[in-house]
Formats: C-alpha cells, sequence, structure tokens
C-alpha cells in the first residue's frame, strides 16, 4: 500500500471527516479579502508524488469550496486564505481505489501556497489512511499550476 492507487469521489470519505473519525473537516469557510479572490477561480497542471506526475484540475470557489479533478474523479475539500497577500491552504479528501473499484482508504491533501498570480505551485504532506481510519504513510506532494478558462464550480 505504499503507493497512491486510482482515486475517485467517495461519500463515505467524506463522511468519515465529517463524523470526526480521522482529521478534523477542513474549514468551514473563508474570508472575502481581494487577495482570496485571487485564488477563486480554474487551475490546471500536475502533481508529483512519490516519484509519480499526474496531471490535475483544481477549482476554488468563492464559498471556500475546494474542488481536485483528476482521471479518476473529483475530490472535494475547502481552502481559506493565511494572511499574507495571495498565500493560502486548502484542503482536500480523496478517496483511495484499486484496481477492481474497492475503495481501499483516503488520502487526506493539505497544500499551502504563496503569491498567487496567474500560476501559482504548493507544497504540502499528504496522509493516507486505511478505511478504518488507521494511518498508514504520509508523502510529500507538489503541485505545479496555471489559471484556465471556466466558471469555477464544482
Amino acid at each position: 500500500m505504499k503507493k497512491f492507487l486510482a482515486t475517485v469521489v467517495s461519500a463515505g470519505v467524506l463522511s468519515a471527516l465529517a463524523a470526526g473519525t480521522a482529521h478534523p473537516a477542513p474549514y468551514a469557510a473563508t474570508d472575502s479579502t481581494a487577495s482570496s479572490r485571487q485564488l477563486v477561480g480554474k487551475w490546471a497542471g500536475t502533481v508529483a508524488h512519490g516519484g509519480t506526475t499526474g496531471d490535475i484540475e483544481l477549482i476554488f470557489t468563492t464559498s471556500g469550496k475546494a474542488c481536485l479533478i483528476t482521471s479518476a474523479g473529483v475530490s472535494t475539500g475547502r481552502w481559506k486564505s493565511t494572511g499574507g497577500a495571495g498565500d493560502f491552504n486548502y484542503k482536500i479528501a480523496e478517496a483511495m481505489i484499486d484496481g477492481s473499484g474497492t475503495q481501499q482508504g483516503w488520502i487526506y491533501i493539505d497544500q499551502n501556497t504563496e503569491a498567487v498570480s496567474s500560476t501559482f505551485t504548493s507544497t504540502g504532506v499528504s496522509h493516507v489512511y486505511d478505511m478504518a481510519g488507521n494511518p498508514q504513510f504520509t508523502q510529500v506532494a507538489d503541485v505545479d499550476v496555471h489559471r484556465v478558462a471556466g466558471t469555477p464550480s464544482c
């Protein structure tokens, strides 16, 4: 289980977060300052972790919702400004699904970024849990994205 598996959305993952069985739920809201609005929109690029790189899209809404879109599906969480102009943190829960379509656990993504403009990079540690909420391992992930056209909704 030392590899990231294919991921898709799972109501069970979000329910586990909401029920407090693993990590605390992501942010409840965001602020409405001009610097916070810099992040709102649709982004496309790559994520690198564990020696692999994959294509992703990220969407950040004005209400503080964050969405991760991969070839395997959509995962959701929250984002917030962390104080400085263009400084943000986003947290997303992503289900881990094996090759047969069975959920094996989930990934709790926690990323920080600075100086958002038409591009941004973020880095953070992803915590991987089994279905019972037991920690399995952690892995550093680096995101490199650019703003793309599109309505920020997910």
